[in-house]
This record gives structure tokens, sequence and C-alpha cells, in this order.
């Protein structure tokens, strides 16, 4: 009798585990067969080269030089500058904050005032526990709304601007307001750019020509003031800079890019990006960036990168919101976890971005970006 209740007990348990497993492969299932990863990407539109003009060809082999290349690069269709700061309160709390400004000309011919071809898009994003606030300024070259300068240093759209007293960036002042936010921060660094991929000629494809000029000051302090609706903050942190120039950022068949900073600590910082083309198998590359200037290249053959089960947000869409990364060679192995996960902006280029934190080998903060979903 007791022979066949333990018998009994077992087949329970056994059934019960089928089913547990069961119910989780069907889950996995439902979370990421609807992830869009084949569907057109909404941001190709925007940013994939023109058929229409004749842009300066992005080369292996070519010297970054600066003071020269922290301007603008006006014979190249695209360019971008986007900042990512991981910061707290006077109180402690996780704010993060990210500003970017896309240059992209719809022309090649220089042309000036009202004809002049380029058109500039800003962005601000700031970031906490509870919520996030937006900005956005859409402007034209040529009539003095928008535009780069080096003597000295200033990057402007409307009355949100970048300047500084010399040729470089930094020490720079960023200031931006809208009806539900402020902000004036202060920006340093002590270091030099670290130019990306080979010497600053940055791949995304290993058969299409497909790339891009790029660097970033991966180790930024930044200190300062923030008013989130009528309330005032004080705050300080870490950040970087990435600016990046090419004639089509994005291949027409590319599908969309994953990327992340993570700062591992305080003299290496972690980058990695993949991009997502159709019917092709991602194209994948990193780096570790150290405080001294000297860098790592990370290749595919370096790393790992693995999705957990996408989630759904209010929208609709549905994303890959926590990933693992493992690199064994550095002793790497991260999982992230969004801070939000109602990061998606629905602004002129749409995507997902926003503040991370990882457990595993390395308990830090950082930032991702997903396009394309």
């Amino acid at each position: 009798m007791q022979q066949n209740d333990v018998k009994k007990i077992s087949l329970k348990i056994s059934l019960f585990i089928f089913v547990f497993i069961l119910g989780l492969a069907i889950a996995y299932y439902f979370n990421w067969k609807d992830v869009d990863t084949e569907g057109s990407n909404e941001v190709n539109a925007i940013l994939s080269q023109s058929n229409h003009a004749f842009f300066d060809p992005v080369l292996p082999d070519t010297q970054l030089n600066f003071p020269k290349d922290f301007g603008e690069h006006s014979n190249f269709q695209h360019e971008k500058w986007m900042m990512t700061v991981n910061a707290v309160d006077q109180e402690g709390n996780s704010i993060g904050i990210q500003w970017t400004i896309f240059r992209i000309s719809s022309d090649d011919r220089e042309t000036r005032g009202w004809l002049d071809p380029r058109l500039y898009i800003a962005k601000l994003i700031i970031t906490t526990k509870n919520g996030k606030w937006v900005g956005e300024r859409l402007a034209r070259g040529g009539i003095g709304q928008a535009g780069v300068t080096q003597r000295p240093y200033r990057m402007w759209i409307d009355d949100w601007q970048w300047s500084s007293f010399g040729r470089n960036p930094f020490p720079g002042l960023l200031s931006a307001a809208s009806d539900d936010f402020s902000l004036k921060l202060s920006i340093n660094s002590n270091d030099k750019p670290i130019p990306l991929g080979d010497k600053g000629y940055s791949r995304k494809h290993d058969l299409i020509p497909v790339a891009s000029y790029e660097y970033i000051f991966p180790f930024l302090t930044v200190r300062g003031n923030l008013t989130l609706d009528n309330r005032a903050y004080t705050i300080s942190g870490k950040a970087i800079l990435e600016h990046e120039w090419a004639s089509g950022f994005l291949d027409e068949y590319e599908q969309g890019r994953d990327w992340f900073i993570i700062n591992l600590d305080r003299k290496r910082k972690l980058l990695i990006a993949q991009y997502r083309h159709k019917d092709q198998a991602p194209y994948r590359y990193g780096a570790l960036l150290y405080k001294n200037g000297d860098y790592s290249l990370l290749t595919e053959n370096d790393f790992t990168l693995q999705t957990l089960p996408a989630r759904q947000l209010k929208n609709g869409r549905k994303l890959p919101l926590q990933w693992i990364i493992n690199a064994p060679s550095y002793n790497l192995n991260l999982t992230t976890q969004v801070v939000r996960n109602e990061q998606w902006l629905d602004t002129l280029i749409p995507y997902w971005q926003g503040p991370i934190t990882t457990t595993g080998s390395h308990q830090v903060t950082g930032f991702m970006q997903l396009t394309g979903y």
C-alpha cells in the first residue's frame, strides 16, 4: 500500500515538473514569436545612404585629426553626437540622462540660408525609476537656428546648447529646458578621445561596405542642476560622449542595432554593439576602454550576447530588455536589468534607450539602446 502511495506521489511530482517546463517553453515561445526582428526598420528611411546624392565615402586607413574632428563633417551625409549619463541626486537616487544631436543632409550641394540641406534633430531624455521626461528639437541649418562652431566650440539647436571656451568640447556646459524639465550640466574630461574600430574606422558588417568614423570620450565627469516638474535636484555622475559620422549609418537590409555601455569600474568601461541584418548572422564587436587611453578591441569570438525572454511594452512592441554578456577571457559575466521598461521613444528617430544595471561579475550601471524592433 505504501509503495503504491509513493508511486502516485512520484507520478504527480513528475507530472508537475513536466507541466511546469512545458509552461515555461510555451511562455518563452510566445514571448519571442511576436518580436519584430524581420520587419522594416523605421530608422532606415532616415539614416540610410541616399542614392541621389554624392557624399564622401568612409575609407579605412584614415587618421582622425583632433581638434578638427571634434567639429562638424558636412561632406558626409549623417552625423551624431550622443552623451549618456549615469548620475545620482543629492539623496543618492539614480538618474539617467541621454542627450543626442543628429545632423542629416538631404543633398550634397553646398547652399546657404533657407536652401541649406542640413537638418538637425536633438533629443534629451531624463529617466528616474518613477518616470521619464522627453524633449525634442528640430531645426534646419543655414539660418542660425542650429549649427556647430569650433572657435570656440559650440553646438546648439534653438535654446539648447553645448558650449566651451576653446576648440575642445571640454570643459563644457550643456543647458536645455522644456515645459517639464530644465538642466544645466558642467561636463569635464582629463582624457583623450579613444578611436573606435580600426583607428576610428568602425565597420558595421563583415562583407557589406557599411562603416563610420567614430570616437568616444568614455570617462567624463558630470555635475549640475536639474529640475523635473518644478522640483530641483543637484546631480553628479559619470558619462560618455560618442561622436560618429558617415555617408549612411545603415545598410538598406540592416534590421537594427543593440548597443551597451557598462561602467565596469573606475578604470574600465565595456562597449558592446550588435548590428542585425536580414537573413544574415548579426555583426558584433566591442571594446574594453581604459582610463589611461588604451583599449582592447573585442570580436564576436571574444564574447557572447544572449537575450532573455522579451517583454511587451504598453505600445504593443515586444523587445528583449534583458541580456547576458559573457567575455570569459576578461572574467566578465553580466546580466542586464533595465531601470524602466517603458523607455520607447516615439520621436522622429524612434528607438528604445535607457539606463541599466547589471548583476553577475559586476554590479554596476550603464546604458542600453535597441533599434529596429
